[in-house]
């Protein structure tokens, strides 16, 4: 367990020692920023009912429930039980911008977030797969790079919001096929009712 987080620690200064300038300090912060809360997510979900012809707003229903199960399982139920303190309240070399975060570290919210919205979209929308998944490590990343997590709270968050996410997304394609069938047998039961009064029409 000890090279474990000795490694952990060993990666985290690897990470978080990368040169800090302006810029990329401002994309950290951004990225951290659109991801709070899985912001970025309801409006990447907003643009794609947005683009339908046919606007299906029950996208919302699943990314709401997958960023409910995030945030309950990480900040209410694995961060109190694991107590983990954040590196920049442990390591003095840490580089801590943005201001001290408060609250424990292990998971991290923001990938569990991440994960587990992207993958819900990356279910409706397949073809937009990779560069969700790439937005969702970099929102990761950007937290380590902040001195806001360890890579292992990020690692855990994003595989706890991948298994999130694709519970959700199955639960969902289920539901899009079962709203799907009711609909072809209501217009199979009125085709067949239209049929009928036209034929008594033209007895």
């Amino acid at each position: 367990m000890n090279w474990i987080l000795s490694l952990d620690t060993e990666i985290f200064f690897w990470i978080n020692h990368l040169p800090h300038i302006g810029l990329i300090d401002s994309f950290a912060l951004f990225l951290s920023g659109i991801g709070e809360a899985g912001i970025i997510w309801f409006v990447i979900g907003a643009f794609i009912v947005f683009r339908e012809e046919v606007k299906d707003h029950t996208l919302f229903v699943p990314l709401g429930i997958a960023a409910g199960f995030a945030w309950s399982i990480s900040e209410l139920i694995l961060k109190p039980l694991v107590g983990r303190l954040r590196p920049s309240s442990v390591l003095d070399a840490a580089t801590v911008i943005g201001g001290f975060p408060i609250g424990y570290s292990f998971p991290s919210t923001h990938a569990t977030f991440a994960f587990a919205m992207a993958s819900v979209l990356a279910y409706r929308e397949p073809k937009w797969k990779k560069m969700l998944f790439f937005l969702a490590f970099l929102i990761a990343l950007s937290r380590v790079y902040l001195g806001h997590h360890y890579p292992t709270d990020v690692i855990t968050g994003g595989l706890l919001g991948r298994g999130i996410g694709e519970l959700i997304a199955q639960w969902y394609g289920h539901l899009r096929q079962s709203e799907a069938k009711q609909r072809q047998k209501g217009n199979r039961k009125h085709n067949k009712i239209a049929r009928k009064r036209t034929s008594r029409i033209h007895e």
